[in-house]
């Protein structure tokens, strides 16, 4: 048996595959070669998503995940447009109602239909910045809160067509955003 023999177990050259020195014992953490997890040496495993600020994937420990920070700014942008534009809908039908009662009375549809879908879509918009709000709380109802009210802004997007596309196409993110499993365990954890 000579030195040189990769098989022997011996010696001192050999690789050893679990990085430890040929005596058996780890070396401390936070040295080379220590035994930081599963995977040994350090490493992390190969799908894991890279570790973000302070060591943590994806983040700090109870960040909110960018999936649900990007629906809950969704919500934010379409509650607030939508209100304001709810709004403007109002006071401007209050305005001018004698002159839609003459113009458009012989559709036989009265300006209190009109009253009626503005107020909707106003206390839409509230219900969606309110639940933005609460957001970082978390809660599987308040997720499938979300959900829903996307599904909505999906229904006014297709009810206003061609000028719905916008509320459309974000009710349509948000509805897959919070749909996403990332989202459901940031709504589902356990809360203190």
């Amino acid at each position: 048996m000579s030195s040189s023999d990769p098989n022997t177990p011996n010696d001192p050259y050999r690789k050893n595959p679990y990085d430890r020195p040929p005596g058996g014992q780890p070396p401390p953490e936070g040295q080379p070669g220590g035994h930081h997890g599963p995977y040994g040496g350090g490493e992390e495993h190969p799908l894991a998503p890279p570790p973000g600020p302070m060591g943590f994937p994806g983040g700090t420990p109870g960040a909110m995940p960018r999936k649900v920070n990007s629906s809950r700014m969704i919500f934010f942008i379409a509650g607030g447009l939508q209100a304001l534009f709810s709004l403007l809908a109002i006071v401007t039908f209050a305005a001018a109602e004698d002159d839609l009662e003459e113009t458009y009375g012989d559709l036989g549809v009265g300006t209190g239909i009109y009253y009626t879908l503005f107020v909707f879509f106003l206390l839409h918009a509230i219900v969606g910045i309110v639940l933005a709000v609460k957001f970082p709380q978390g809660g599987g109802g308040l997720r499938i809160a979300g959900v829903v009210w996307s599904a909505v802004l999906v229904l006014i997007g297709l009810a206003t067509l061609p000028l719905g596309l916008l509320w459309l196409v974000l009710g349509i993110i948000c509805i897959v955003l919070l749909s996403s499993a990332e989202s459901a365990a940031w709504f589902n954890r356990p809360r203190t």
